[in-house]
């Protein structure tokens, strides 16, 4: 392996920091935390704090994304307290190599100075050799601290066993995903097969909490909760790019309901359940694209009709609630941040052991094959 091959021509290389060999990653890192003057005289000269309570990864196989990639995570190092890695990858490329580079997301003290800051290193390795990857991460990773990494695109070969087992939780993105099925089937084996088994955390999952928790709200209520047994039919629409979300908002539905799937008389684009106390149908359907928004959804009941959306003007989710003989009554919850910075740091502040999707999986997947 080599660590001087010809870089390509890509501008985000210029927003990566400083370059430093491999071998002295660590070394370099330590002089972008010395003190920024070595007068004695100067309330700085003890140097700048680094802040690190867990290791963050976000690995990627696509070069057109390497700028954007560069600008989520120093968007989330800038409020995140973690050691990040940037790594960039193209595996079609005949020569092993491997380039560092490395630089401090830093926040700035009232006096100008910067006070606390966190590191990233960055990499960009060529080759097909999932060992490669494997330790770049490894050789990089703060010590004793957990390991989230984030796979941005499809899972390919370097998404092996020795890597895999040393994740903490595993974040990705389903939407982006050609084959939905066939790269769960692959994750499900895999942590099944681990012997520290990793935790998932899908963004298309991540991405309906706001809406699952409006759901919730209004079932909760009064005239609303003794009716669940009337329900029938379920409407979800979903925004361009975000059917995985909607079949994830599908799937909590009816594990709600405890809804059991009627394989022969669904379709792709209805969903027909027995549950425990009514037998209902879930419709999904694309959404009007002047509508803003990832996915709506109507539950109609007997004597009543819930509909639920995206607030067109300001970050909230409207719930409205009509039944039979009283005044439509309309309810407010905040919307959580649909980038994906947002989500991420959702992700890694709510931690735990992400039950729900866990128990949900099963019934995406299960959906996914009609």
């Amino acid at each position: 392996m080599t660590t001087s091959t010809a870089l390509p021509t890509l501008p985000a290389f210029q927003l990566l920091g400083q370059p430093v060999e491999i071998s002295k990653v660590e070394k370099e890192l330590q002089t972008l935390f010395l003190p920024e003057t070595t007068d004695a005289d100067d309330p700085n000269a003890a140097g700048i704090a680094r802040a690190s309570l867990i290791n963050l990864a976000l690995y990627s196989e696509n070069q057109d994304n390497l700028e954007k990639d560069a600008s989520i995570l120093a968007e989330l190092t800038s409020e995140a307290a973690c050691r990040s890695l940037l790594i960039n990858a193209d595996r079609k490329h005949t020569e092993l190599s491997a380039r560092a580079w490395i630089q401090a997301h830093c926040q700035i003290g009232r006096d100008g100075h910067k006070s606390v800051c966190t590191e990233q290193i960055s990499f960009f390795l060529t080759g097909d050799s999932p060992g490669l990857l494997r330790n770049i991460v490894f050789a990089n990773l703060d010590s004793d601290l957990p390991l989230a990494f984030w796979w941005r695109g499809e899972f390919s070969d370097a998404f092996e066993e020795r890597l895999y087992s040393r994740i903490d939780r595993l974040l990705f993105d389903s939407e982006c995903w050609d084959s939905p099925r066939n790269q769960f089937i692959r994750l499900t084996e895999a942590q099944a097969g681990s012997s520290t088994s990793f935790v998932m955390h899908d963004l298309a999952f991540t991405r309906i909490n706001s809406i699952r928790h409006a759901i919730a709200n209004a079932f909760d209520g009064v005239g609303i909760a003794d009716k669940v047994g009337t329900l029938d039919k379920v409407s979800l629409r979903y925004a361009e790019g975000f059917r995985m979300s909607a079949l994830y908002l599908a799937g909590w539905i009816a594990s709600r309901l405890k809804g059991k799937l009627d394989i022969n008389s669904s379709t792709p684009d209805q969903f027909s359940y027995n549950g425990k106390k009514t037998e209902f149908v879930i419709e999904v359907s694309p959404l009007d694209p002047e509508r803003k928004g990832s996915v709506e959804v109507d539950f109609e009941l007997s004597g009543a009709k819930i509909e639920i959306s995206r607030c067109q003007t300001r970050d909230f989710i409207r719930t409205l609630i009509h039944r039979d003989g009283c005044a439509v009554a309309e309810n407010w919850l905040p919307a959580s941040g649909q980038s994906d910075p947002s989500l991420v740091a959702d992700i890694l502040t709510r931690a735990g052991r992400n039950s729900t999707h866990n128990q949900i999986l099963p019934q995406v997947q299960e959906l996914l094959t009609l």
